[in-house]
């Protein structure tokens, strides 16, 4: 219920952090290139659906009319082409749009499903949006009830795709990958996770994490490749669709590409990993306060972190970091707020919890920021060295106010894969009401503009 707010977050969390390597507001420049009007009445637009390969820029949404639209622009001009495909989305903001390219040109999409039939399109012709086709079928096995697709595109351009099969408390992480050879897809092992084969049953919610691209630092969920080529994951279990039901905090690593796991002490990990054979980094019981939303960063000395937030044994909410030193993990508490807030249900919740966004400076110290009403400031982010970070005591260091690389962005939506001309970034831009747990609003609103900004450092 929660993974789509949480990619909010962490687009949030880029623009905090600094994506492009430039200092300040005043160093950059911006410039706007409306697209489209798009559906305004909850922020089912964004998430990986702006992507580039060079020469061309491409853009996927839904339309005022709920249509699934797709749009092309040369990144030297600021005219689109437009393509629609036959899918209209309803309220659900789970439903979003994931669209990406392969090494040969094609372009892929799928989206607009939660527990619902795989629905997928590939192009006919390289970098051609008027030839999408329907193909619906990735391997063919546990596709009848799919949700949050996760495109992990490695160093090399491969494809791996990871979803959920099932439902939020009854479901298994499938891992495909795409072999550009026979334009077929190939699973790489049975199932990663399976909460479904055990009593009672759960699901696997894999944690965020801020990936490298040739346009900077790109928010997205699932998998995180580090610079040695290894794959770290990080997720919580939930037992029902109610966000209360979350327990313990898990761990996995692979050194051949989702093949085998291991957990961080070397020890295997049997395949479909379970919460009986999961490698736990924290036990966590339900009912404690743990949110799905959390993040998995790993530094340049292969040390992960992960963050998240649970109560304290006061009942009050707070934000935690694990990283472990040498085979044990170290659990510290970063906070010490004295509020509680409360959550339960189904559905994207409507408001912001405290749920930390963890990642490395390009000078390796440790980034946790936050947006959370109830804290002071509302938006704070931390820098630490590992040396504090391990030694340090529940709110030994406080939270600064967060400052955007550029105040003039707000509603930014998505954040541009693939290259662009040398200090550029781009951002989709787009204002739209909030969730409203998955269900048509009294009122919706009126469509509006979406818009591609461009921005450039100085230099």
């Amino acid at each position: 219920m929660f993974v789509r707010r949480c990619i909010s977050v962490l687009i949030c969390y880029c623009i905090l952090s600094g994506c492009m390597a430039v200092s300040s507001a005043e160093e950059m420049k911006m410039h706007k290139i409306p697209v489209a009007k798009g559906l305004a009445s909850h922020p089912v637009n964004g998430g990986r659906c702006l992507i580039s390969d060079g020469e061309y820029q491409y853009i996927a949404f839904y339309d005022g009319d709920h249509n699934m639209t797709v749009g092309k622009r040369k990144l030297t001009e600021t005219k689109w082409d437009f393509a629609k495909l036959p899918e209209k989305v309803g309220w659900d903001t789970h439903n979003r749009v994931i669209l990406f390219q392969d090494r040969k040109g094609y372009l892929h999409i799928t989206g607009n499903m939660h527990c619902a039939p795989l629905r997928y399109y590939r192009t006919k012709a390289p970098a051609n949006i008027h030839t999408f086709q329907p193909i619906h079928k990735w391997t063919g096995d546990y596709e009848e009830r799919v949700t949050y697709p996760s495109v992990l595109k490695l160093r090399d351009g491969s494809i791996y795709i990871m979803y959920r099969h099932g439902g939020s408390g009854n479901g298994m992480r499938i891992l495909v990958h795409y072999d550009e050879r026979t334009k077929q897809w190939i699973k790489t092992v049975p199932a990663l996770t399976n909460g479904r084969d055990r009593n009672p049953t759960c699901n696997a919610y894999p944690f965020g994490v801020v990936a490298e691209d040739a346009a900077g630092k790109i928010p997205k969920s699932g998998i995180l490749e580090d610079k040695d080529g290894l794959w770290h994951i990080a997720w919580c279990w939930r037992q029902t669709p109610d966000v209360i039901t979350n327990f313990d905090i898990c761990y996995a690593k692979s050194l051949d590409h989702g093949l085998s796991w291991k957990g961080w002490d070397g020890s295997d990990l049997e395949l479909p990993i379970t919460p009986e054979n999961a490698y736990v980094v924290e036990h966590i019981k339900q009912k404690s306060g743990l949110l799905n939303g959390g993040s998995l960063t790993v530094d340049g000395r292969g040390h992960p972190y992960i963050g998240y937030t649970r109560f304290d044994t006061n009942g009050h909410n707070q934000i935690y970091i694990a990283t472990p030193v040498e085979t044990k993990w170290k659990i510290i508490q970063i906070t010490n707020w004295k509020h509680r807030f409360y959550f339960q249900g189904r559905g994207t919740i409507p408001q912001n919890p405290p749920v930390p966004r963890v990642s490395i400076t390009n000078d390796e110290k440790i980034l946790v920021t936050y947006s959370y009403t109830y804290a002071n400031p509302k938006k704070g982010q931390l820098v630490l060295t590992r040396k504090q970070l391990l030694n340090m005591k529940p709110g030994q260091y406080l939270f600064q106010k967060a400052k955007a690389a550029y105040s003039g962005i707000p509603h930014i939506r998505a954040v541009n894969h693939g290259p662009l001309p040398q200090g550029y970034i781009h951002y989709m831009q787009q204002e739209t009401d909030s969730p409203n747990r998955d269900r048509k609003p009294e009122q919706p609103r009126e469509p509006t503009m979406i818009y591609l900004v461009e921005v450039k450092g100085k230099g």
